[in-house]
């Protein structure tokens, strides 16, 4: 669980602070900018909606182990080949961690029936401590490697590591049958409201979250920050944030009836801090803590409020593949606009307060989906 969960964020958080050695060496334009760091997050849209078909097809052991191969071959070779292989091997790389999120609760329920809360904390948290890691190390480790391909490359060792002990490892013994011939027998939710309003709250907060881990360390140097620097404070605002986001996921169960309240709170700090950041680079430590407590806090939310509306494993399935679907897809489109209208507009000024404007957006999309009675 620990190294598979070391492929789902790393790969995408060394992106940012390198994205200027990347863009230089290359020669790439604005464009192919804005599409190298869009990209990913639009597979995590497209791969979302295959998640339920691979795993009917081919089960949980051949849909993980295929996903690992895929991911571990892009990690090893996407930084030789040029710009062209570059952006296929991203396609490719965003697909299988796309299918490995829609996955990833089927996996802790096969592995761990009687832990399931605890261990969606662990997984939450486990991946905004490996992406405060990589985005912190990004610049020093590719100036000890020797450059931004080989700091890119060596992400595959964790990939390595997991096929093997996914291969003598996993168990696997409690998934019963029903669990993938359910997949079909799902109601069509794509007409229910709260599909709509679960894809509108997942796909903001996750907005806000792939537009700073792309884009932030970007912001900061335009401002006077070294890249060193600048990812400094994009691994701490992705680690200040865990310990709150920790004691939110494992007490949800506690937390249930006030959902809504939560959902307010948390978009309302996720708000102030983008508001800080937007006030200049005096504010940006202040701004990384609020930030980093909100966008901790709204993912493993997010994820709870689908898997306590869904009603059942077969609507929860559909629910979490057009929430994350379509929410990944409106995060891939913020992504791009907000390179592309930094580069219009000649400043990041736009961007930061575009994102005020989202976070307090998720709220009231947030709330409606916390008041909605479940699925039945």
């Amino acid at each position: 669980m620990v190294l598979i969960t070391l492929l789902l964020r790393p790969p995408l958080a060394v992106i940012g602070p390198l994205l200027n050695s990347i863009r230089i060496d290359l020669g790439l334009s604005s464009a192919e900018v804005g599409v190298l760091t869009s990209i990913p997050v639009l597979c995590f849209g497209i791969g979302a909606f295959a998640g339920p078909r691979l795993l009917k097809r081919f089960g949980l052991f051949g849909s993980f182990t295929a996903i690992l191969v895929v991911v571990t071959l892009t990690l090893a070779t996407r930084a030789w080949f040029g710009f062209g292989y570059l952006l296929l091997a991203t396609i490719a790389l965003g697909i299988g961690i796309a299918l490995s999120n829609v996955l990833f609760p089927t996996l802790i329920l096969a592995e761990f029936p009687t832990s399931v809360p605890k261990m969606t904390a662990v997984y939450t948290t486990l991946l905004s401590v490996f992406a405060a890691g990589a985005a912190g190390l990004a610049f020093p480790m590719a100036s000890m490697l020797g450059g931004w391909r080989a700091e890119l490359t060596w992400l595959a060792v964790p990939g390595v590591l997991a096929i093997l002990t996914w291969r003598f490892t996993a168990n696997l013994t409690q998934v019963s049958a029903s669990v993938e011939s359910k997949v079909n027998t799902a109601r069509n939710l794509w007409n229910h409201p709260l599909a709509w309003s679960l894809a509108a709250f997942f796909g903001l907060q996750s907005a806000n979250f792939y537009v700073l881990l792309n884009w932030m360390p970007s912001m900061l140097i335009s401002e006077g920050m070294t890249p060193v620097a600048a990812g400094g404070v994009l691994a701490f605002m992705s680690s200040v944030g865990v310990p709150v986001g920790l004691l939110l996921t494992a007490n949800l169960k506690r937390l249930a009836a006030r959902s809504t309240l939560l959902v307010a709170a948390i978009s309302v700090v996720t708000a102030t801090g983008m508001a800080m950041l937007a006030l200049g680079p005096v504010w940006v430590w202040v701004a990384s803590v609020f930030i980093g407590v909100g966008l901790s806090s709204s993912f493993p939310l997010s994820l709870a409020l689908i898997g306590m509306k869904g009603g059942s494993q077969a609507n929860t399935t559909s629910l979490s593949a057009i929430a994350q679907g379509m929410g990944y897809l409106i995060a891939a489109a913020s992504v791009f606009l907000a390179g592309w209208l930094e580069s219009y507009v000649g400043s990041w000024f736009p961007v930061m307060l575009a994102l005020v404007i989202a976070s307090l957006a998720q709220a009231f999309a947030g709330i409606f989906a916390a008041k909605h009675r479940p699925i039945e």
